[in-house]
C-alpha cells in the first residue's frame, strides 16, 4: 500500500495525469459490481495503469476518499485498505512492549529483570 505523503496534498500533480486525456465520466461508473459498470472502471483503472502519478493519485485518495477511480482504484477498495491499514497499525502498536523486551527495553527478558547481568552461560 502507499502510505499518504505531503506531495499528494499539493495537488499540482493532477496536472499531469494521464487521466486528463479520457472522458472525465469514465471514472465515475454508477455502479462498480457487475456488467457495464464493471467494464467501466476496468477501463478507467487501465487508464491509470501507466499513469505517471498514479502514486500522488492514490495517496489522496486515501486520504480524501473521494468518490469514482482513483489511482487506480475504486471507493470501496480504498476503504478496504484504510481498514487494513487500522489494523496493521493497532497490531503494530500491541506489540511494542514484546518489542521492547526483545530489544532490551524496560521489559524483562529471558527470566531477568533488565540491566542484570545474565546467568553464567547464558546470554541476555
Amino acid at each position: 500500500m502507499v502510505p499518504v505523503t505531503s506531495r499528494a496534498r499539493s495537488l499540482s500533480w493532477m496536472s499531469r495525469g494521464a487521466c486528463l486525456q479520457a472522458d472525465p465520466e469514465l471514472f465515475f461508473p454508477i455502479a462498480a459490481v457487475t456488467g457495464p459498470a464493471a467494464q467501466q472502471t476496468e477501463a478507467a483503472k487501465a487508464v491509470c495503469g501507466p499513469c505517471t502519478v498514479r502514486k500522488n493519485c492514490l495517496s489522496f485518495a486515501l486520504e480524501a476518499m473521494p468518490e469514482g477511480i482513483w489511482g487506480g482504484t475504486t471507493l470501496d477498495e480504498r476503504l478496504a485498505a484504510r481498514r487494513r491499514r487500522s489494523r496493521h497499525q493497532t497490531s503494530v502498536q500491541s506489540r511494542e512492549p514484546v518489542n521492547a523486551a526483545v530489544t532490551g527495553g524496560n521489559a524483562t527478558c529471558a527470566g531477568h529483570a533488565a540491566g542484570e547481568p545474565a546467568p553464567p552461560g547464558r546470554t541476555a
